[in-house]
């Protein structure tokens, strides 16, 4: 596990950017420290004149300075991240932590620290005890102006998140880098067909987890690779995201001759899923929408009671629904050359998706025209991208459920828009173009 997480952190190129920019701090405080002469030209001022002590002395004052302000700015950081957990869901946390501006000012500041001390460092080897002009103190003051404006401008795009709509953007950001280039990308290397199934005797051997936690990935090409070799096929029961318990089943396996399996089979097997503390939205894009959901949620709730945010993160629900829909439906059976399947992982289908995405939301919406009239759009989207006939009926069940709510209301007359966005849906169902009542207008041009 260690070696997974140590692999993970040295993917993010924001880490490999960090130590970079600590490494260069100090090659170039080492050098500068050296220098001892002032040959720079007028414009830029002469450099500082002092001795050892009085150098290193400023050079603390400069780093105690640059702590301090950044101690304080993140402190004022503190109440957005409570703001948006509060207000929007506690499951943006991470994601507001892994995409906050003040990320990109930290760099900075670690080339103006890692500077500052390796010139202390440096000055405190040197035995000169002169007055002479040092530019190491110069540069270090220049680093820190620029680390302190880049913090400024990046503060002031954090005010950015207390927007909704850059917050709902930021998630979907996050479901489509995880459905388009993490997923699609990894299958789309694998043999796979939906329509085939793997059939194991009652008597497989369990795959059993090796630690308490959710499911965060499963390495089907490793997992297909190191069934490959062994002769054995596998059977994944629980989908990405689900928590499990350290030795409860999830998945069997059988060798292809029959027989029993040795241990260590079974533990390489388990190897290739990924289980972690909490949920990684990198490749498990039903907890972005989850976190939609809960922002649909809590703007319906009696004490916000604000049908607009619901609506708008409905409309990135909707966009997501048509992502959704390309990815590959049913399980995820990895087949062989001869077409038997040797991977099988259980996979949501759209339908599934759809039910997370619109249940909450309907529950809480109270009837609101609002709200239905989006939910109507997502029943659209998805029956119109839906590749599988159940996924269409799921989107057709929408629709009715919608009409119901319609219905079961006193007061009709507020939903004549509503209803007249049902025809149209109901006409793009039966593959029509057009309703009733727009074919009875006089400005069509004829088809």
């Amino acid at each position: 596990m260690s070696v997974r997480l140590l692999r993970r952190f040295f993917r993010e190129p924001y880490w490999w950017v960090l130590g970079g920019v600590i490494a260069a701090g100090v090659v170039l405080g080492i050098a500068l420290a050296r220098v001892q002469s002032d040959t720079a030209p007028g414009i830029f001022g002469h450099a500082w004149p002092g001795d050892l002590d009085d150098t290193r002395g400023a050079l603390g004052a400069l780093l105690g300075f640059q702590i301090t302000v950044l101690t304080i700015v993140l402190s004022l950081n503190a109440p957005f991240i409570q703001s948006a957990a509060n207000q929007y869901s506690p499951r943006l946390v991470p994601i507001y932590l892994k995409s906050a501006p003040l990320r990109r000012a930290l760099p900075f500041f670690a080339l103006s620290s890692s500077f500052i001390l390796a010139a202390i460092r440096e000055l405190g080897v040197i035995e000169d005890h002169g007055v002479r002009p040092r530019p190491v103190l110069s540069v270090a003051i220049f680093l820190m102006v620029v680390a302190l404006c880049l913090l400024i401008v990046f503060l002031v795009r954090t005010f950015r998140f207390l927007r909704v709509e850059r917050v709902l953007g930021l998630v979907q950001h996050l479901i489509v880098s995880a459905t388009e280039r993490r997923i699609q990308a990894r299958l789309r290397r694998l043999p796979l067909n939906p329509a085939v199934a793997l059939r194991l005797p009652p008597d497989a051997p369990a795959l059993l987890a090796a630690a308490s936690g959710y499911l965060a990935d499963v390495d089907l090409q490793a997992l297909t690779r190191l069934a490959r070799r062994w002769g054995v096929r596998v059977r994944v029961c629980i989908t990405v995201g689900e928590y499990i318990d350290q030795g409860d089943v999830v998945g069997w396996v059988v060798a292809d001759g029959g027989g029993p399996l040795d241990a260590h089979v079974l533990q390489e097997l388990t190897s290739t899923l990924i289980i972690t503390a909490a949920r990684e939205p990198d490749c498990d894009p039903s907890l972005g929408l989850r976190i939609l959901v809960d922002v649909a949620n809590r703007a319906l709730n009696s004490s916000s009671n604000d049908p607009y945010t619901a609506r708008q993160a409905l409309q990135q629900i909707r966009s997501v629904m048509r992502r959704l829909a390309g990815l590959p439906q049913g399980d995820w059976n990895v087949v062989d050359p001869d077409g038997r399947v040797r991977v099988s992982l259980v996979a949501l289908r759209l339908r599934d998706y759809l039910f997370l995405a619109v249940d909450g939301p309907l529950h809480s919406a109270g009837g609101d025209p609002e709200v239905l009239e989006e939910v109507l759009q997502i029943a659209l989207t998805v029956g119109l991208a839906a590749r599988d006939v159940e996924d269409r009926a799921a989107a057709h069940s929408l629709l009715a459920r919608v009409l119901a709510e319609v219905q079961a209301s006193p007061d009709q007359a507020r939903f004549h828009r509503l209803l007249a966005q049902a025809e149209r849906v109901r006409a793009s169902f039966q593959g029509e173009r057009r309703t009733r009542v727009e074919r009875g207008r006089a400005d069509w041009l004829p088809d």
